[in-house]
């Protein structure tokens, strides 16, 4: 994800016959043109840092609803990280009607724009969206929204203390909201991995700094466990490796502590936490580089982790569901030669073993699954192998062990989250689309109805 300069390549030209010692005339009129240049360049440069400076003071305006120097910037040169998405399919206008079960409605939009975010549901029923990489080249995102149910709509809360992408959210026993890690794009272009954490509190609608992990990351997992702790395991490293240790967030001292070190490590892996409190991590990429089939166990009680039976394939990419039976639905992904997989497997914490159950009726990978009150699984989207980036959603019932085709999305979408709200509906948010030539991050969201 990090942005890298442009190789610009000079060319030397010979000295200009007009400059010979006996061209004094043309010499001139070369030094003329030389000035002009030279006063050009000098507008321009004041030009420029006028712009900058008026994004400046725009961005330390902290009741603007900006995102920052990076959208002053953006907003001054024409573009509207707020406005509506230039490069996706254009939205209808939000349904707030009855809606056939089966099928998604559109919502409230964000601003901007957003993919690579964070989701959280808050108890008072709203959804936390923070952070991602922004619309339309405006960056990696300080800022955070909150999903109404009520009315439908998106409203700003809160920044947190730094941008970040590709981090973790987790509520707390508490009601706030724990964000860790991820990365973000530093103004020359590098990426900076994070290992610092930022809580949000609903109840003033504030980000405050939290504690540093002793390692920065990205690509890894969060977990709440029954006593309250978060406990955060794999990513990958600034180097690019794998990261083996794990951290336990304690609210009660709020600081990062250490845990067992992982059987294997990993990245890109899922975790679950099981009905007896112990969590599930499947899958991802380990130190080799290449997906695995491998997963393991964390014991909550002794902090330590073994590992359990494997997958029937390697897989990266893919969604895991603690079902209402106490298994883990582990489904689609990717694999080492670039297949999207329509696979999916069931992980016993009785026997410890995987066995495979009915497959997808499409490929997914960078799709989302979530638990619907009925006990069905939603797969929502993602990318395809064969159309590439699908609004395509299938269902997935524990009781048959098969899959069934349900509604569609109005857009295709990867990199987007999913949210259970109470009253059963799955709320979709922002991601990234890429049919037809049509291409974007998106600033739409969208609910469906089980």
């Amino acid at each position: 994800m990090s942005l890298r300069d442009g190789d610009f390549e000079r060319a030397s030209s010979p000295v200009p016959l007009a400059c010979l010692p006996d061209g004094p005339f043309y010499c001139g009129i070369l030094d003329q043109m030389k000035l002009r240049k030279f006063f050009l360049r000098t507008a321009v440069m004041a030009a420029t840092v006028t712009l900058l400076a008026v994004a400046t003071v725009r961005a330390a305006d902290t009741n603007a609803n900006q995102d920052g120097f990076f959208g002053a910037v953006a907003k001054l040169f024409g573009f509207n990280p707020g406005g509506p998405n230039h490069f996706a399919t254009p939205e209808p206008t939000p349904d707030k009607g009855p809606i056939s079960s089966g099928t998604f409605r559109v919502t409230g939009n964000i601003d901007p724009g957003r993919q690579f975010h964070m989701a959280a549901l808050l108890n008072d029923g709203k959804v936390l969206i923070a952070g991602g990489v922004g619309e339309q080249g405006i960056g990696v995102l300080f800022s955070a929204e909150l999903y109404d149910p009520a009315t439908f709509k998106f409203n700003y809360t809160g920044r947190m203390s730094e941008p970040r992408s590709v981090a973790t959210a987790t509520k707390l026993k508490d009601g706030k909201v724990l964000v860790v890690g991820g990365e973000y794009t530093t103004p020359e272009g590098f990426t900076q991995l994070l290992s610092s954490s930022d809580i949000y509190d609903p109840s003033t609608s504030t980000f405050s700094k939290g504690p540093v992990m002793s390692v920065a990351r990205i690509l890894h997992t969060a977990t709440l466990l029954d006593n309250g702790k978060v406990l955060i395991a794999g990513g990958e490293d600034e180097r690019g490796f794998a990261v083996s240790r794990t951290e336990l967030y304690d609210p009660a001292t709020g600081i990062f502590g250490l845990s067992g070190n992982l059987a294997y490590p990993c990245y890109r892996q899922t975790a679950t936490r099981l009905a007896d409190g112990n969590v599930l991590l499947a899958g991802g990429i380990d130190s080799t580089g290449y997906a695995t089939d491998r997963a393991q166990l964390y014991d909550a009680k002794s902090g330590k982790w073994t590992k359990v039976g494997k997958m029937g394939t390697v897989r990266r990419f893919h969604t895991a569901t603690l079902l209402s039976n106490g298994q883990v639905l582990v489904a689609g992904g990717e694999d080492n030669w670039g297949h999207t997989l329509d696979t999916a497997e069931l992980y016993d914490p009785a026997t410890q073993k995987f066995r495979p159950t009915g497959k997808m009726l499409s490929p997914h990978e960078k799709a989302t699954a979530a638990l619907l009150a009925n006990g069905k699984v939603l797969i929502a989207g993602g990318f395809d192998g064969i159309n590439g980036v699908t609004a395509e959603c299938e269902l997935y019932d524990p009781a048959t062990g098969t899959f069934s085709r349900t509604g569609s999305m109005h857009q295709a979408r990867e990199n987007f989250t999913a949210t259970r709200l109470p009253d059963g509906q799955v709320l979709v948010v922002g991601g990234f689309t890429f049919v037809l030539g049509q291409f974007g991050v998106l600033d739409s969201a969208e609910l469906y109805q089980p």
